[in-house]
């Protein structure tokens, strides 16, 4: 008799890499791969997993009411997205809040897309990501605490590093330098 195990839990390998000390605090390691997805915009447009190959990605998770919450990084990410106006450079923001349609109401003031999709599809990536939120219930209405963290996927389509705040474009812009550094060498 024959018995096999088959299971669906994703195994990682170790991480092999000499990680320098100054990029710790940022590095996923190890990288994280994302799972297939499909997310769509107000304008039709459409975000997969292969939406991430070939470039670097900063993503930041949101919800249309966040103001004024998440209006520092905002402009955060409009900044970058300026400094970094880059064909292999893209910045992507997902509506984590599945009660809080873009299509209905679009609140978030910012030129960079937002992407959303049904609330199963959204815990996928948010545990992928590794990101967190807490959703405070009152009779009829209900609070949104979250984390205020900007992700960055490598070329790969792989969750590479975590930006926690407080952080400036500035900070970001020298973390990214020394990520893709410590990236070209050690990929």
């Amino acid at each position: 008799m024959l018995l096999l195990w088959v299971s669906r839990l994703q195994i990682t390998q170790p991480e092999t890499r000499d990680i320098p000390v100054a990029l710790k605090p940022y590095l996923v390691s190890p990288a994280r791969p994302l799972p297939q997805f499909l997310l769509n915009s107000k304008g039709k447009q459409v975000l997969t997993n292969q939406s991430f190959m070939q470039r670097w990605s900063f993503v930041y998770f949101t919800h249309p009411h966040c103001q004024p919450e998440c209006e520092a990084v905002l402009a955060v990410l409009n900044n970058l997205s300026q400094f970094f106006a880059a064909a292999d450079i893209q910045f992507l923001l997902i509506n984590y809040d599945d009660q809080q349609s873009i299509y209905e109401t679009e609140q978030v003031n910012t030129a960079l897309p937002l992407y959303t999709g049904d609330k199963q599809i959204l815990d996928t990536v948010m545990k992928a990501f590794g990101f967190l939120f807490l959703r405070t219930q009152f009779n009829q209405d209900y609070q949104i605490e979250q984390q205020h963290d900007i992700f960055l996927v490598d070329p790969k389509g792989r969750v590479y590093a975590r930006f926690k705040p407080p952080f400036t474009s500035l900070t970001i812009q020298q973390q990214f330098f020394a990520l893709r550094g410590f990236y070209a060498r050690s990929e």
